[in-house]
């Protein structure tokens, strides 16, 4: 019998195959009940009208485009600005500027933060032709060092624009650019509690493993959180050869908005979920690695962030808050009455680290990786294409082949560089 061509995994995530199509739904919709009796006469109608449902445009949906939305928080060391631009409800995600109707990332901009002693810390702009390639992502990094809790700090940006009502699209000749400064109001840093810990559980088998963090305030002054993390994994090829790469690394930079509150807990401890995975995700299968950052954020940061979060999760319903409604503790100098998206708190930074090795939780899924050759593969079949596409040779010889998936850890996306302290053995 012919052995199936290995293929990767389906990715998590992926929708179902009996998702319910647009046109089951207009169809259900146009054969309600309420129609029994006269369904031939509404079926003839809906194929006339092609379809019963209109579709719904927003009124002054296109004063949410292109709108500057800042994300980030000033904190002591390394603080991480990422600047885009805001997308109405029937836009598509790009990095095109050129249609002030899409989302873009902005990397044109001039950032840092002021401290109220008149000391500037400046951000890398993106290099375009090194650091963001294959794209930009808006993000700057600014090096600020200790932050000095008797002293106020605010972010600064600086862009030159072009207005999009000027915008044309044959050329920035007809429409000249103009630099547009942005401020966030002053405030002392917060200082933010040790995280307690870091911990996963995973109920029995085939149950998810999920990751929390505990965390309390000494003084019970500490209510609000938010966190951030990032992932590290590594990988290894399903067959060894020394053709191709056998150890591969992957990570992953949480942008959720993960907020805790401590305001109804007993003595200001709080344990929230971070995330979850299935046992059988490729990230548990050798070495996982996660990095939690924890900040303290005030009461009008959470309240802002919580109804962006809210927002998104709602993205696309006529009842969520629209973006202009959120638009934070950030100005424009130059222009008081241009919106911008954003809140920007400061305070200290916490960090915390585990790792989850892949005999505590990885269950093994099943895997169509094989090694055949021409015999085992086509058996009598004397029209069967040998090699099958995207196999590659396992021996010397090239007598034995195999789906390059399987010896190239790379091939899913992966990399060849490790991540920096990562052990080479963990017992």
């Amino acid at each position: 019998m012919k052995s199936p061509t290995p293929t990767p995994p389906r990715r998590e995530g992926a929708v179902p195959k009996n998702t319910v199509s647009q046109n089951q739904s207009k169809t259900a919709l146009c054969a309600s009940p309420s129609l029994r009796g006269r369904a031939g006469v509404g079926l003839l109608l809906c194929l006339i009208l092609s379809g019963c449902i209109t579709k719904y445009e927003p009124a002054g949906i296109e004063e949410l485009a292109d709108i500057l939305v800042v994300e980030g928080i000033i904190t002591d060391d390394e603080t991480t600005i990422t600047l885009t631009r805001s997308v109405n409800l029937s836009g598509v995600f790009t990095s095109d500027p050129g249609d002030p109707s899409l989302t873009y990332y902005v990397n044109n901009a001039e950032v840092y933060v002021e401290c109220e002693d008149g000391t500037q810390f400046q951000a890398e702009p993106p290099d375009w032709w090194s650091s963001c390639l294959p794209r930009c992502d808006g993000r700057y990094k600014i090096m600020t060092g200790k932050l000095n809790p008797d002293k106020k700090y605010c972010l600064k940006i600086e862009i030159e624009e072009i207005d999009s009502d000027c915008y044309s699209g044959v050329g920035s000749g007809s429409c000249p650019a103009k630099t547009y400064k942005y401020s966030s109001i002053s405030s002392y840093p917060i200082q933010t509690p040790e995280i307690d810990s870091v911990f996963w559980m995973k109920r029995g088998k085939g149950q998810p493993v999920s990751i929390h963090v505990a965390t309390h305030s000494p003084d019970l002054k500490v209510l609000y959180y938010r966190w951030s993390y990032r992932e590290d994994w590594e990988i290894r090829s399903k067959f060894y050869t020394n053709k191709y790469p056998y150890f591969c690394w992957n990570s992953f930079n949480n942008r959720e908005i993960l907020l805790g509150s401590a305001e109804k807990t007993v003595f200001g401890r709080i344990t929230d979920k971070l995330t979850e995975m299935y046992p059988t995700s490729q990230k548990l299968s050798e070495l996982y690695r996660i990095d939690v950052k924890q900040n303290v954020i005030s009461k009008r940061a959470y309240d802002y962030f919580a109804n962006i979060k809210k927002n998104n999760q709602q993205s696309g319903s006529i009842f969520a808050p629209v973006p202009s409604e959120l638009r934070g503790n950030i100005t424009c100098e130059t222009d008081p009455a241009r919106p911008v998206i954003g809140y920007i708190d400061i305070s200290t930074t916490t960090h915390k680290r585990m790792y989850i090795k892949s005999k505590d939780v990885y269950e093994q899924s099943f895997s169509n990786c094989v090694i055949q050759n021409r015999d085992e593969y086509c058996g009598d079949d004397l029209f069967c294409i040998w090699p099958p596409e995207f196999w590659v040779p396992y021996d010397e010889r090239g007598l034995l082949y195999t789906y390059i998936g399987c010896v190239d850890c790379t091939y899913y996306g992966n990399t060849t560089i490790k991540p920096e302290d990562w052990p080479n053995i963990l017992n």
